[in-house]
């Protein structure tokens, strides 16, 4: 299948490999590659090997009719507008996550995908990667650490630290949990700006296009059906040492996983529910294949491309859909993340719970007075 990579140097660039995703990969042929910046398009033109380089990408899917275009970029807020335009065309779709700055634009890019009867998948890398969907999941799933009660989300300090982060960072782990437990019950959050609670007055732009954000520390309480609970914070702090991870506490033991773009062990392994935290070496590296390296979430995005391309395949040549190794996260579910992000917002401005659907499509910042 013809592949045609779409990113923008110096505005959201090449997310998390996505510029190579699809280079190598059985069944696929890289066609050309737009990017308004000349030197950047230069460079990752060498960078991929694509024979033709555009400043537009509008001209490359007009003139070379890509079966597949990556959207790499990592501006968020370009997303609904790039979707729509490449599926209008016929191409379908590797999206960069987060998905987009609202859940009102990811339904616009649903109607446009349905319209094209086209596919878009979402590029989540931990779903292409062996140790978490083969070892983790059915690990928790078969009792390794018991029932499941609690799941503490690490976030990252720094800069960014708070709802920035929490809005870039959630898809990783809210998948997980969707996968595990499914849909949360209700959500309880709290953002707060210099230790105070946040208000309309601290609203501001988020970082790559992700909208209204607030606040320089988030903590967002997730209840899910079984007694399953799940807490992400993120503060912002000094961004020297960034936890980034998810402990998963049950009735009899815990795993903790680092964060995708970490190149550690995949899984580590706990005998008690609460470990200690200091002089505990009962701490063991669960075994997975393959091992860490520098490139495992790049082999991740090249899995998921190959399911992408195996699924297209299935469809077009056997007129029905194949059951690739390798599930590739929706727009319906990229959708799901992103509400689930957005409750957090809900739940701060409400002072209360706050449940699923959520009253509006839009960022609930959106309308915070």
């Amino acid at each position: 299948m013809k592949v045609g990579i779409i990113g923008h140097t110096g505005r959201g660039n090449y997310g998390h490999y996505l510029d190579m995703a699809f280079v190598g990969v059985q069944g696929a042929e890289i066609v050309a590659l737009a990017d308004p910046d000349e030197k950047g398009r230069e460079q990752t033109v060498a960078k991929t090997g694509a024979p033709k380089g555009y400043a537009d990408y509008r001209a490359m899917l007009e003139a070379e009719q890509p079966d597949i275009a990556v959207v790499a970029s990592r501006e968020i807020g370009d997303h609904r507008d790039l979707v729509i335009d490449c599926v209008e065309r016929g191409a379908h779709v590797y999206l960069e996550k987060p998905v987009a700055a609202s859940v009102a634009q990811v339904d616009e890019m649903i109607a446009a995908r349905n319209r094209a009867g086209v596919q878009v998948a979402v590029a989540y890398p931990w779903r292409g990667h062996p140790p978490i969907q083969e070892v983790a999941i059915p690990a928790i799933k078969g009792g390794k650490i018991g029932a499941p009660r609690l799941c503490r989300i690490y976030g990252m300090g720094g800069e960014h630290g708070g709802d920035q982060l929490f809005l870039d960072l959630y898809p990783h782990f809210f998948d997980l949990l969707w996968q595990l437990f499914g849909a949360p019950l209700w959500c309880h959050a709290h953002v707060t700006q210099d230790g105070r609670s946040a208000t309309p007055e601290d609203l501001q732009k988020g970082a790559e296009g992700m909208g209204l954000v607030a606040g320089d520390g988030i903590r967002a309480y997730y209840e899910f059906a079984g007694g399953v609970a799940a807490d992400f914070e993120s503060y912002r702090g000094d961004g020297k040492e960034n936890p980034y991870r998810i402990d998963i506490h049950g009735t009899a033991g815990t795993l903790s996983l680092p964060g995708p773009m970490v190149d550690l062990p995949d899984i580590y392994y706990h005998p008690l529910v609460n470990p200690g935290l200091i002089g505990d070496e009962r701490w063991e590296v669960l075994p997975s294949e393959p091992p860490p390296d520098g490139e495992k979430w790049l082999k991740a995005h090249r899995r998921l491309a190959r399911a992408f391309i195996e699924q297209l395949e299935g469809s077009v040549s056997r007129g029905n859909a194949v059951s690739p190794r390798w599930n590739w996260v929706t727009l319906e579910e990229a959708r799901a993340h992103l509400e689930m992000a957005m409750m957090a917002h809900a739940s701060h401005m409400s002072g209360a719970r706050v449940s699923l659907p959520l009253a509006s499509a839009a960022n609930p910042f959106d309308n915070w007075r």
